[in-house]
C-alpha cells in the first residue's frame, strides 16, 4: 500500500461496489422490518455509512479507470 493508500483494480471496484450494493439491500429490509425505534435508527445510520462508501468508490473507479457504475 502506498501513501495513497488503497488502490483497487477494475475487479476490485466492482466486487466492493456489488458487495455493498447487496448489504445496502439487506439493511434497508431490515430497517423497515423493525418495529424497535433504536434498532431501525442503527440500521439508518448504517445505511447512510454504505451510502457514503459507494460514492467515494464511484469517485474513485471514475477517476482512476473512467469507470461508471449504474
Amino acid at each position: 500500500m502506498s501513501d495513497k493508500g488503497l488502490q483497487p483494480i477494475i475487479s476490485e471496484y466492482r466486487i466492493l461496489w456489488e458487495a455493498l450494493k447487496n448489504y445496502e439491500t439487506k439493511l434497508e429490509k431490515m430497517s423497515t422490518m423493525t418495529t424497535d425505534e433504536d434498532q431501525e435508527l442503527i440500521y439508518d445510520e448504517k445505511l447512510q455509512d454504505v451510502e457514503d462508501a459507494l460514492k467515494s468508490i464511484e469517485f474513485s473507479a471514475k477517476r482512476d479507470f473512467d469507470l461508471e457504475f449504474g
